[in-house]
């Protein structure tokens, strides 16, 4: 019986590592497992307050950073991406309508190929409001701020045969067309606050906006899951790329709201999304893409109620890869 359960358990290895092993005819690594990238990039932010496909409320908030572009930099260590961004200088938008926003973004990121995560932690101070969904009645708010930090892991269902990490930052090589189920689960923490009421006083009422009345700060620590899907189409035996992903889910946040007159707490239900679609040259030496990204997340405070986190972002990445970084330090 012991001989048995011992030959089950090497069964059972043998056949995990098996399964671990990735597909050759598929994916391969580069000879070179470091890289330097510049990256480039243009993020449209926004805070809304009964956003109109998801309330018939007519009293609707928009507060946003005064877009800019932001530039950085990011070393890739084999299996590990530190990242930085900051905003370029004189590139925002018309500051005497819109304010001025001071911006920064920092990330880090462990990819494997079965799974991977990233730690974020972004800033916009200063930002701008408008009412209507259109920039129209707008006043800045110089002193209010938006933050988000964060931790997203995800888990490859096919990674014998597909690349999330290829499709991510492009420090693995991917030679055929495939596809894979994906799950991504993300805890975070978001926050906007201003030293004066972030709802304008001629509108500000129980009736348009029950809990949120008299809302100076808003502080969510939320945790979703999200599904989705990827697919690498491959071109040219891999050398160049279209990697699109989209993820859908449903969370939960725990919220806390100060007033002008009381603090709240409670929880709130949430929906998340995230899509995002890459196109580029992923080669032996040099390597760059373009994408478009797209992130939303949903919140409920007593129908109709609701706020949204949303951002588009735009831009481009470009990077060189080389053999050695610190010869000393091996597990880099």
């Amino acid at each position: 019986m012991r001989k048995v359960i011992l030959l089950l358990i090497c069964i059972g290895i043998f056949c995990c590592k098996g399964f671990a092993q990735k597909d050759s005819n598929y994916i391969v690594q580069f000879e070179k497992p470091y890289n330097v990238q510049l990256n480039s990039w243009v993020n449209n932010f926004d805070f809304f307050i009964n956003p109109p496909r998801f309330t018939n409320s007519q009293q609707l908030l928009k507060l946003s950073p005064n877009s800019s572009w932001q530039t950085g930099l990011s070393l890739g260590l084999k299996f590990v991406t530190i990242a930085f961004g900051v905003q370029v200088p004189y590139t925002n938008r018309d500051e005497t309508t819109f304010g001025r926003t001071r911006f920064y973004d920092f990330s880090f990121s462990y990819y494997q190929s079965r799974s991977g995560g990233e730690v974020y932690s972004r800033s916009f101070s200063g930002i701008y409001r408008s009412t209507g969904g259109i920039d129209t009645s707008i006043s800045k708010l110089p002193d209010a701020n938006i933050q988000m930090h964060g931790l997203t892991l995800y888990y490859n269902f096919n990674h014998r045969k597909f690349s999330y990490r290829s499709a991510l930052s492009m420090a693995e090589f991917q030679k055929k067309s495939s596809g894979a189920f994906l799950l991504m689960m993300n805890l975070g923490y978001r926050k906007i606050d201003s030293p004066q009421p972030l709802i304008p006083s001629d509108i500000d009422s129980v009736k348009n906006y029950g809990e949120l009345t008299g809302m100076r700060s808003l502080s969510m620590t939320h945790l979703n899951i999200r599904p989705g899907y990827a697919y690498n189409f491959c071109l040219k035996g891999g050398t160049w790329f279209v990697s699109p992903s989209a993820f859908a889910g449903l969370g939960i946040a725990s919220y806390h709201i100060k007033s002008t007159t009381e603090n709240s707490n409670g929880y709130s239900p949430e929906i998340d999304s995230h899509a995002k679609l890459s196109i580029g040259r992923n080669g032996q030496k040099y390597f760059f893409n373009v994408f478009a990204t797209y992130d939303a997340n949903l919140n409920m405070f007593g129908y109709p109620n609701f706020v949204a986190f949303q951002s588009t972002s735009f831009g481009f990445n470009a990077g060189f890869r080389f053999h050695k970084l610190i010869p000393a330090i091996k597990w880099l």
